[in-house]
């Protein structure tokens, strides 16, 4: 009996969050928020839905799911804040091959910052069996995440506990922490502008490839979801942790939109 409760506590503390993240962001890290997302608005023009108003609140944060106000692109765009952690993810239609973007900004007790970010693979080919996604949107990335581990004060941290959340982690996912803020900054922008840049650049796929894209993305956002809802159940409770992941993630088996599923 008390093996089992002693295993059940240490899965529980596997998926809370190693550092002790602040209770409210500051303002320094609200504004990077707030520029971000105008970054990504400026060159994909999106526009507030009232999916989280309708999903509910909690008293941690708040979350918004941004539509492309002309589909071409985007599934949508999910911006929040949650305690100490700002985030923005951007999900992609089946239309582009371009990953997901996926980044998070935390703030520590004590001062410090820690950074996760990723571009999720699509599609219906494993990573690495197609030369050109690699070409395309990795390794161009990865001298990015080379200098991050160079940082002043950077440290690699344990990945996040829940299982389903690594499912859709790609081998460049940075997971840092012990950096000041302009060097989390830095990184935050640097990682959304080769994003940006990756959609800027990218040609429609075959529309006979769609329905792989379709198919795969499905299950990346549940994966994404149940994940989150590992761990914010972990944090906050069920009900509770529950609701955070749903405003997270944003609408799961909506339609797609860019240009023709």
């Amino acid at each position: 009996m008390v093996t089992t409760m002693m295993r059940s506590l240490s899965l529980l503390l596997a998926l809370l969050p190693v550092s002790l993240v602040a209770l409210t962001p500051s303002s320094q890290l609200l504004d990077l928020h707030a520029s971000l997302l105008s970054s990504v608005s400026s060159q994909i023009p999106l526009t507030p839905t009232d999916y989280t108003s309708v999903v509910g609140s909690h008293p941690r944060g708040s979350a918004t799911w941004h539509a492309e106000s002309s589909p071409q692109f985007l599934t949508g765009v999910s911006s929040y804040v949650c305690d100490g952690a700002v985030g923005l993810d951007c999900w992609m239609g089946p239309s582009y091959d371009v990953p997901n973007c996926l980044l998070t900004v935390a703030e520590c007790e004590g001062g410090s910052f820690e950074v996760r970010a990723d571009l999720v693979a699509r599609g219906a080919d494993p990573l690495g069996s197609n030369p050109q996604i690699l070409e395309k949107y990795y390794n161009p990335h990865l001298a990015w995440r080379d200098e991050a581990m160079a940082m002043p004060g950077a440290k690699a941290l344990p990945p996040l506990g829940s299982f389903n959340r690594r499912l859709i982690d790609s081998p460049m996912k940075l997971e840092i922490g012990g950096l000041d803020f302009d060097s989390a900054k830095s990184l935050a922008e640097g990682h959304l502008s080769f994003w940006l840049g990756a959609v800027a650049d990218a040609q429609q796929v075959a529309a006979r490839l769609r329905g792989g894209f379709n198919l795969r993305d499905d299950k990346i956002r549940q994966f994404y979801y149940r994940g989150l809802a590992e761990e914010f159940t972990a944090m906050y409770g069920e009900d509770e942790g529950r609701l955070i992941a749903s405003l997270h993630t944003g609408p799961v088996a909506e339609a797609y939109v860019g240009g023709g599923s």
